[in-house]
């Protein structure tokens, strides 16, 4: 099948950012689909653009390991202002008519809710080109926004938002969701849930092998083995932003301070409360935590060899009551690390798989990782437990059979 998907922000190899679609889509091409992902050439993470256009060029088409990314020219910005609503724009308007000019039509089209108007786009091109239509909705919209406090309940946009949710899942074929009580939600909106498939976030195991890793820039390689150098590393990699409530983190670093100087605390990433926890860490005079920048996926591995232990802070809200699939988290797991979360949710896969520590009070938090510290070989047998549930149940290939399931199945009742 030709499988097309619409994801503004994808990345493909060698960039920083979230590669679901591009790992997904490898194991697609394995299957033997056609996988093409229409994404913007400026980078939504770094903030940049990363290609180069001649005069009058839209767009550039390039293959990474069997994986077409055709590449569509937005205007830049550096904050959520209106210029990044010129670019959301952009994209949504020239995607159908880039995607119209390819000769072969797809037989799958996927959108996917980075922002309501490329899934949106996705629909119009599914129904142009007689396409079965999937809706990958990333965050439940507008729910989420109204749970983490962004919005009011009452703002018309989030009512727009609410309608244009709602179209979406009656016109689509199949509703992706990655949380996995979201099927439940998608039902209280009056929505037979049969239509829906949850598939969460996954793992590239491939980079966890040796042979799979990159090679980290001498200056960042050389500051991880200072730092791991008779320390205790607990590692975040991730963005930095409201969600990710790594306030708390600087409070707990700030705690295990106290007690002992073998701990280190080590953040890499970047986002838009990055300058101020670094302001915050030098005023308070916390000495045991390190802000690193983001680097791409493929590094990943690399930087979390030097970790102990993965750690995880979030932001406490309604939401999550329909489940989280973090990135980070299965990273933590293919690297074999124990994993220690900051969080009120009760369910998660670390608690059903003991695979860590899941506490909502931050001297809990404190605890453990001074016991994970005290006890290395109990950290090391709970990382290889983690490895290897994740391998079992969120490994690409695995999620990418479990699609391919469905796409036949859909295809026959087309």
């Amino acid at each position: 099948m030709k499988i097309w998907i619409y994801n503004h922000y994808a990345v493909g190899p060698n960039s920083s950012g979230i590669t679901r679609h591009f790992d997904l889509g490898k194991e697609l091409v394995k299957l033997g689909h056609e996988v093409t992902i229409f994404a913007a050439s400026f980078n939504h993470q770094k903030r940049v653009e990363e290609k180069q256009y001649s005069t009058g060029e839209q767009f550039q088409v390039q293959s990474y390991e069997g994986v077409e990314f055709v590449w569509i020219k937005t205007p830049s910005y550096h904050k959520n202002d209106h210029k990044r609503v010129l670019n959301i724009l952009a994209y949504s308007k020239r995607v159908n008519k880039i995607a119209l000019s390819f000769k072969e039509k797809p037989d799958v089209v996927i959108g996917s809710l980075m922002h309501p108007l490329a899934a949106l786009s996705a629909y119009r091109l599914a129904q142009k080109t007689e396409a079965l239509f999937y809706f990958e909705e990333r965050d439940l919209w507008p729910q989420s926004l109204i749970d983490l406090g962004k919005v009011s309940p009452n703002n018309p946009i989030v009512k727009v938002l609410s309608k244009l949710e709602l179209f979406l899942y009656r016109k689509a074929d199949k509703i992706l969701v990655l949380f996995d009580k979201a099927p439940q939600y998608v039902k209280s909106r009056g929505v037979n849930e049969n239509k829906v498939l949850y598939l969460p976030n996954g793992v590239d195991m491939n980079r966890y092998s040796e042979k799979g890793m990159g090679k980290l820039p001498l200056d960042l390689q050389t500051k991880l083995d200072e730092l791991a150098e008779n320390k205790f590393i607990v590692m975040y990699t991730g963005a930095h932003s409201l969600a990710n409530n790594l306030d708390a983190l600087l409070n707990i670093a700030k705690q295990v301070q106290t007690n002992t100087d073998k701990i280190q605390f080590v953040l890499v990433g970047d986002g838009p409360d990055k300058q101020k926890l670094i302001k915050r860490a030098n005023n308070e005079n916390v000495g045991n935590i390190h802000f690193m920048d983001a680097v791409q996926k493929e590094l990943i591995p690399d930087i979390l060899k030097y970790a102990d232990v993965g750690i995880i802070s979030m932001k406490n809200a309604e939401v999550y009551k329909w489940g989280i699939s973090l990135n980070k988290m299965y990273d933590y797991m293919a690297a074999k690390l124990p994993i220690v979360m900051l969080s009120d949710l009760k369910d998660t896969i670390i608690s059903k798989q003991d695979i860590g520590y899941v506490s909502e009070n931050e001297n809990d938090i404190v605890s453990k990782l001074l016991w994970l510290y005290k006890n290395p070989e109990k950290a090391v047998q709970i990382g290889e437990k983690a490895n290897v549930v994740v391998d079992q149940t969120h490994s690409w290939s695995t999620l990418a059979i479990k699609l391919n399931k469905e796409l036949e199945k859909d295809q026959d009742n087309n």
